[in-house]
C-alpha cells in the first residue's frame, strides 16, 4: 500500500526549483516600467508552479495594497 503522505514527485521537483521561501524578503532586479524605488523591499508571499521553467513568485512591497507575480530571474535576497 503506498503512502499518502508523500507528495507526488512534479510537486517536490517544483518545490525544489524555488530559490526562495515564502516569507523571504526581496529586491526587484529590474524594475522598467514600474515606478519603484531601487530600496524597495517586497516580502515573498506564496511560490507559484514553475512556467516555461522559471519558477515564479507572488510578492508584495509593505507600502503596497497589490500583489505582484514575478519571476525568480527578476529577484535577489534583500538580505535583511
Amino acid at each position: 500500500m503506498a503512502s499518502t503522505s508523500t507528495p507526488p514527485a512534479v510537486h517536490r521537483s517544483q518545490t525544489r526549483l524555488h530559490r526562495f521561501s515564502v516569507g523571504q524578503k526581496v529586491r526587484m532586479k529590474s524594475t522598467v516600467g514600474l515606478s519603484l524605488r531601487d530600496e524597495t523591499i517586497f516580502r515573498i508571499l506564496a511560490k507559484l508552479p514553475v512556467r516555461d521553467g522559471s519558477p515564479q513568485y507572488r510578492v508584495r512591497s509593505e507600502g503596497e495594497t497589490y500583489e505582484r507575480v514575478t519571476t525568480e530571474d527578476n529577484l535577489e535576497d534583500a538580505k535583511g
